[in-house]
């Protein structure tokens, strides 16, 4: 990739992730100026910032270099897809649980993200869009432990990593709820209660769920859905439990599907997550695949 990148958009957001990227912040530029002819590196300081500096510069350069969690990297692609532009995309991951990045197989490991970039190739990638309003590059939820996401303290993520996520989880448990929703998606129709539900494009949700590599393609134009119905007693919670950690999905309590659209329609206004950030786009949500919008640097 090094040969077709002259001048690199290099985003960085400091305080993502465990460790922080703060005190890495002279490393990884200079191990950008040291290979390419013009780095633009561009720190982030408030949410929102990252979408910016792509609307204002990307069309200045070959590539972007995202360093940062999953959040950062949903708002340089949601700054790429709002004006219509592609781009390819290095990423190097430093958030707390780098979803995306297992699923991409990226190290979290700075230098050895960086030959990625320098010897990878740009590899199409499907992106969401929620209402055509909310983009994410690879879930959105609602539901159970969807609020952990979003409602944890930075503080403690960085404190504990994904370890933060965990005992949030634990605490959240007792206000999990039913959610009553018609769903619509192809060749599939349901009105059920549900205590979750997912639209991801990734081998991993939350980093508590895995997915078969045999069933997620990350550019077929379709989305991997997963619905967990809402357990009416001990036996029925055993049973989610035992499908999900073993990938059992027998529509009795788990629902798997895929699907390029679906829609959604629930009886009140619901939270949601989009790439672990906070979304509330309404009572009637509907969520379309935009075949290979994104370019990732592989």
């Amino acid at each position: 990739m090094l040969d077709k990148v002259k001048q690199a958009l290099l985003i960085i957001n400091p305080t993502a992730g465990k460790t922080k990227t703060e005190s890495k912040i002279d490393e990884i530029i200079s191990l950008f100026e040291k290979n390419i002819h013009v780095v633009t590196p561009l720190i982030t300081s408030k949410k929102g910032d990252a979408t910016d500096f792509v609307r204002e510069y990307a069309k200045l350069h070959d590539a972007i270099i995202c360093c940062g969690g999953d959040g950062t990297l949903n708002e340089i692609i949601s700054g790429l897809m709002t004006m219509g532009y592609s781009i390819p995309i290095g990423f190097i991951p430093s958030g707390t649980t780098n979803d995306l990045a297992s699923t991409l197989n990226i190290s979290t490991d700075i230098k050895k993200s960086f030959k990625v970039f320098l010897s990878g190739n740009p590899v199409y990638h499907d992106i969401g869009i929620i209402n055509n309003s909310y983009y994410f590059s690879y879930i959105a939820s609602f539901g159970a432990f969807t609020k952990v996401a979003y409602a944890t303290p930075q503080w403690l993520k960085n404190k504990l990593g994904h370890f933060a996520y965990v005992l949030d989880g634990i605490k959240s448990v007792g206000e999990i709820k039913p959610y009553k929703v018609k769903i619509k998606a192809e060749n599939f129709e349901l009105e059920d209660e549900f205590i979750f539900g997912s639209i991801s494009n990734s081998l991993s949700i939350g980093g508590i769920v895995k997915l078969d590599k045999e069933e997620v393609s990350l550019n077929d134009g379709k989305f991997e859905v997963l619905l967990v119905r809402n357990p009416h007693n001990h036996v029925e919670l055993r049973g989610i439990l035992y499908g999900l950690s073993h990938k059992k999905y027998d529509k009795k309590y788990i629902i798997f599907l895929k699907t390029s659209e679906i829609k959604l329609d629930f009886l009140e206004e619901t939270d949601w997550t989009c790439d672990g950030e906070h979304a509330k786009p309404g009572k009637s949500i509907f969520i379309t695949n935009c075949h290979n919008a994104v370019q990732f640097i592989l």
